[in-house]
């Protein structure tokens, strides 16, 4: 049964007239007798008898009017709540994040996002980059943030990335560490370091930038993340580098020198290879990307 014909009856009964309908659905009273003979067949009895007013619905009419009228107001519902969905008012999204966003700048994504978007139910997964990766294709999350280097590029298979923000790399030293003249990557080259242990992507790029600067560095500790560093060089044991997004939180004893020498970190928003992203994944992609931008502005 056409959903046309059931606005129709529902109109022919608010309005008690065939011709005050056709005028209020623009038909021509010609064509409102064609569909309520139409929908009569259907139905396999009458649904209107005329009166000397104008018409009235049959018992049959009544039945099939009423029903139609809850389906109106259904379909009214779903209008809204469609409408609520592409609008971003409402809807899901799960955000698959690394462990060092998540330790400085998630409060903020999640703080902003709740107060822009309170309709839409947010789900945050925070692992490694290869479980975030599976979790992505699993379908686990509806989109994640990653990070590579320029030099040494992030390729998954099925996954399509986007650098949605630069994370510079910054020099970590003990408070009150001195150096003769400018700080500048060759004139480090009697420090003792403390890097990332397992051939992290971060010690890959920090060696070759040495070995361009012409020294190879002395290596006193592998350290397994960011804030274990922080403590070796709050300690005195040597000098690390970081992404500046791991010192938002700096230990008490460390100091962040800028070292431009150094490359970015990229920050990557990635999907599965051709999902168009839904209006609440849109909506936080908005999100993360006003908020690096203010944070690289200051």
């Amino acid at each position: 049964m056409e959903l046309s014909l059931l606005k129709l009856l529902v109109e022919i009964d608010r309005c008690g007239s065939m011709t005050a309908a056709a005028d209020r659905l623009m038909y021509t009273p010609s064509a409102v007798s064609q569909q309520v003979k139409r929908l009569e067949t259907i139905v396999g009895t009458p649904v209107v008898e005329r009166h000397a007013r104008g018409v009235r619905l049959t018992e049959a009419g009544r039945l099939v009017a009423g029903r139609a009228a809850a389906i109106d107001t259904q379909l009214s519902a779903l209008r809204a709540d469609l409408d609520d969905l592409l609008d971003a008012r409402s809807g899901h999204v799960t955000l698959g994040v690394f462990p060092s966003f998540a330790a400085s700048l998630l409060p903020d994504v999640m703080a902003a996002f709740r107060s822009e978007h309170p309709g839409i139910e947010l789900g945050i997964r925070s692992s490694r980059l290869r479980d975030l990766h599976a979790m992505l294709q699993g379908r686990e999350v509806d989109i994640s943030l990653a990070w590579d280097y320029p030099e040494l590029p992030m390729t998954v298979d099925d996954v399509d990335t986007e650098v949605i923000a630069d994370d510079a790399t910054v020099l970590l030293v003990p408070a009150g560490w001195a150096c003769d003249g400018p700080v500048r990557l060759e004139s480090l080259a009697d420090e003792q370091w403390i890097v990332r242990a397992s051939q992290h992507p971060i010690t890959a790029m920090f060696r070759s930038s040495c070995r361009k600067a012409g020294f190879e560095p002395t290596v006193l500790v592998e350290s397994n993340d960011y804030m274990e560093s922080q403590a070796m060089v709050a300690a005195g044991l040597g000098l690390t580098v970081a992404p500046a997004m791991t010192t938002r939180y700096l230990r008490e004893g460390v100091e962040s020198i800028d070292l431009g020498e150094l490359s970015k970190r990229r920050i990557l928003l990635c999907r599965l290879d051709q999902r168009t992203l839904s209006p609440a994944s849109n909506a936080m992609r908005s999100v993360l990307v006003e908020l690096f931008k203010a944070m690289n502005s200051t």
